[in-house]
């Protein structure tokens, strides 16, 4: 193998490393090739760790779209605010939870500070992403300035924020227009470095048009670069730190800039419920069957409910759980879904087939046993009227 055949071996490795989004427990990507059929892409159990997984990005062109939603991770109440929420909305394990909890009246100070949202300089959650610490930090401040008979109708509010439909198609009308000649450039750079330039060297050599490629690359990475800056900044006013790192890392490195769309829309509903991310690109049978796995685990979340033994600690996490579970029982039903059929219970896989969990649908041959891989949670046994 040859010096030019190893750069181009290994800017495909590289670029191959930009196509892997980290996605943290809690998290769901929401991914497509041709801006057609949207899939559902959970923490990669394969490639991952308790943490969270990888989720590969479509790395041809043309490139596809990847956005990501979480779930709010903080049970906020009229009382106070806990680091934990008992939901999951992937697969398997919980996301790693503190379970500290502050009292409002404890408060004097909340600060984000990337990744890390502050409760008076102590450390409360680190969050997925500096744009969600953010908008946490801000909705607890809000929240915090409150006489304490309006924190009720705020908390409620920010369950139901969490599933803006309107929001959410706001926010990706607003991406198409400002993303649009970045994803473009971004093609080009791909066709670019593993195309053209290989086919150049193949016919004239290497010394011949090494200048001239590298000359055309600056010219493409600098455009991205100005371009994508010009885009987050109308997308992510406040986000003055990502955007430099990104601004520069795209400048310098051609497989950042090959990839420097999808900066721009990881971040970009990453503050709303992955349910209503759902509504907006699943087409009706994925969504009833993602809004089924959401709402049984609302319902029915696994066991234990808290790692907090104070009562108020206790009662923060029911009472959001309940608010949450309220608004999008409202969304689901202002989106034309009946709950009551999509909450039937499951087909008996066999003669055999007892009882069920109610969280996993997992089915067991004694209707006395309980669901390990729940905590513990109580089977239903089958023909019983529980949903």
């Amino acid at each position: 193998m040859s010096d030019v055949q190893l750069l181009f071996v290994v800017l495909a490795v590289l670029y191959g490393w930009e196509c892997l989004c980290w996605l943290r427990r809690g998290g769901v990507a929401f991914s497509t090739w041709l801006g057609r059929r949207w899939q559902v892409r959970h923490p990669g159990v394969l490639a991952g760790n308790q943490a969270g997984g990888f989720v590969l990005a479509s790395p041809f062109p043309p490139l596809g779209t990847l956005f990501v939603a979480h779930q709010l991770p903080l049970s906020i109440s009229p009382d106070g605010v806990l680091a934990f929420v008992a939901t999951n909305v992937s697969p398997g394990w919980r996301p790693a939870q503190s379970g500290r909890f502050w009292s409002w009246a404890a408060m004097r100070e909340v600060k984000a500070r990337g990744k890390k949202v502050l409760i008076n300089g102590e450390l409360l959650l680190t969050a997925a992403s500096p744009g969600l610490a953010r908008h946490l930090g801000s909705e607890l401040k809000r929240v915090m300035a409150l006489k304490p008979d309006e924190r009720p109708a705020a908390v409620e509010q920010i369950a139901k924020a969490a599933l803006d439909l309107k929001g959410v198609e706001a926010r990706r009308s607003a991406w198409r227009n400002s993303a649009r000649p970045v994803r473009w450039l971004a093609n080009l750079l791909v066709v670019y470095i593993f195309v053209v330039a290989p086919t150049l060297i193949w016919h004239f050599g290497f010394l011949l048009c090494w200048l001239w490629l590298l000359l055309g690359l600056l010219a493409l990475t600098v455009t991205t670069a100005v371009l994508f800056a010009r885009a987050h900044r109308a997308l992510y006013p406040d986000a003055h730190d990502e955007r430099f790192t990104h601004t520069l890392t795209i400048a310098l490195a051609p497989t950042s800039a090959m990839r420097a769309h999808d900066a721009l829309s990881r971040p970009l509903l990453e503050t709303f419920h992955p349910l209503a991310v759902a509504r907006a690109f699943l087409n009706d049978r994925a969504f009833e069957e993602f809004a089924r796995s959401i709402l049984r685990d609302l319902r029915h979340p696994a066991l234990p409910l808290g790692l907090n033994e104070l009562a108020e600690a206790q009662a923060a996490e029911k009472m959001f759980r309940q608010t949450l579970l309220a608004a999008a029982e409202e969304f689901l039903t202002r989106h034309g879904i009946k709950l009551r059929e999509l909450c039937l219970p499951p087909v008996p896989s066999d003669a055999s087939s007892r009882a069920y969990c109610p969280r996993c649908e997992a089915q067991f041959t004694s209707a006395d046993s309980s669901c390990a891989d729940c905590g513990g949670l109580t089977l239903v046994a089958f023909g019983s009227a529980q949903t």
